[in-house]
């Protein structure tokens, strides 16, 4: 990072509050969600996690992802039934656990699969920030943190794997609309600095949100100019080319690739309109004003509406 870089002032989560669940409305699709994702490049362990509630669907969502020396693990999981009061229990399918040690500050996941486990702890390096009301279609309110993330993987036949490395995590609050045309998301660590943002495209309108964060502060970003990489056997997109824009006048080029041919996951949502694509994908950023490379992921969401 430049030494003369500036940041605007920093946009801090209100309270410790927001790390617990918050009063939903009547909308079916209001969601509660916890995300955290994380990268060890030299020992080759990536992943991602997440948790959605959806109380007034009485349903919760539970996703885990594992890649390792080109293999990958991956969990899914909606569970119905009342949302349990507790938080913990609320956060726990028996498989996959988050526990919120402090807040703000630090959380712990566990992962107890059928060959694989993993217990992972998740410190803060940066303060949270909100992230931007975007395009209003995915949640109320939304904040996200840069962090450190240290844990340990254990493979069948006794194989253990101690990892650590950066990652981002996100909690969002609000109503989430899963089918708007598309969107863009990525989360970049690099040493010094943290970029996470998402690109919605609505309406034929493009609407970004997201911030650039160090451990001074957090500037919010104003444009993102995009061009996403395709491979055509089958066609999926597998790298992006993005030129990030702050508010501050700062500029950061990055080109992300897939840390290997394995380290992404793809969901599908059908819709009475048609079919939603997300696909999830650990990726390596290499961003020309910093000269480094970092890590991270680059998401892509597509609606495809029924012919």
């Amino acid at each position: 990072m430049n030494p003369d870089f500036t940041v605007k002032p920093l946009m801090s989560v209100h309270s410790d509050a927001d790390e617990y669940v918050h009063l939903p409305t009547k909308r079916p699709d209001w969601r509660e969600s916890y995300y955290f994702n994380f990268v060890d490049i030299e020992r080759g362990v990536s992943g991602f996690s997440t948790i959605g509630l959806l109380p007034n669907l009485s349903k919760r969502e539970f996703v885990f992802a594992l890649f390792y020396g080109g293999k990958r693990e991956v969990y899914f999981k909606e569970s119905e039934g009342r949302i349990p009061k507790d938080l913990f229990e609320s956060l726990s399918d028996g498989r996959l656990s988050y526990e919120l040690v402090t807040p703000l500050k630090e959380w712990r996941i566990r992962f107890a699969g059928e060959e694989i486990s993993a217990d992972l702890k998740w410190i803060a390096r940066f303060p949270a920030h909100f992230f931007g009301g975007g395009s209003k279609t995915s949640w109320s309110n939304h904040f996200e943190q840069s962090g450190e993330v240290s844990g340990t993987m254990k493979l069948p036949g006794g194989a253990r794997i101690d990892f650590s490395g950066l990652g981002q995590r996100d909690k969002s609050w609000g109503p989430r609309d899963w089918h708007i045309e598309a969107w863009f998301a990525l989360h970049a660590q690099f040493d010094t600095l943290s970029i996470g943002l998402r690109r919605d495209l609505v309406g034929g309108k493009v609407q970004v949100s997201g911030g650039i964060s160090s451990a001074d502060g957090h500037a919010p970003i104003s444009k993102v100019d995009l061009e996403t990489v395709f491979a055509y056997s089958p066609r999926m997109p597998i790298g992006a080319i993005t030129k990030v824009h702050g508010v501050d006048g700062r500029v950061y080029s990055i080109v992300s690739s897939l840390i290997s041919q394995n380290s992404f996951a793809r969901f599908s949502r059908p819709y009475p309109g048609g079919t939603t694509e997300l696909f999830e994908e650990m990726a390596i950023h290499d961003c020309k004003e910093l000269g480094q490379r970092g890590t991270g992921i680059v998401e892509w969401l597509f609606t495809q509406p029924k012919s």
